[in-house]
């Protein structure tokens, strides 16, 4: 992609004010169309009136062009600033997945319950490691099997 990653927040604020200039510009150009096709010329100056009638003409054409661009490149910023908010929360978003189910395992055995019978188990710590493993594991798969990983 050609596109720099990080756009400098002065850039943005110079297309932002470019947008407001452009847009300034051109409404003086249709408010002064009115005094441009008012003006009676003589038939040798017709070619020189016809000359500004054009110059004019393609002065509103290319602020309009201005005023679109900088819109353009004003929304591909939000765009852009918007995808990179979704990557930040899907990773974060991952993240929790994979440590909620754990906490809530570290959670259960961390109460002290008097009566919990895997506590008096020679398998019981074994058997608790292996199942958040197991579940991590099953959380990664699920995660490589919607392509979020």
């Amino acid at each position: 992609m050609f596109l720099k990653k990080n756009i400098p927040d002065d850039m943005i604020e110079d297309i932002y004010y470019l947008k407001k200039r452009a847009g300034l510009y051109k409404k003086l150009l249709l408010l002064s169309n009115e005094v441009v096709n008012s003006i009676k010329a003589d038939t040798e100056e017709r070619p020189l009136h016809q000359d500004v009638r054009d110059l004019h003409t393609k002065l509103v054409l290319l602020y309009d062009q201005v005023q679109e661009d900088a819109n353009n490149l004003l929304n591909i910023y939000l765009s852009l600033s918007a995808r990179k908010t979704n990557d930040v929360m899907k990773l974060l978003t991952v993240f929790s997945v994979f440590f909620m189910p754990l906490t809530f395992i570290v959670g259960i055995y961390g109460m002290n319950f008097k009566f919990m019978p895997e506590l008096e188990s020679p398998l019981g710590y074994p058997l608790t490691i292996i199942a958040m493993f197991v579940v991590s594991v099953l959380i990664f798969f699920w995660f490589k099997r919607k392509k979020w990983l």
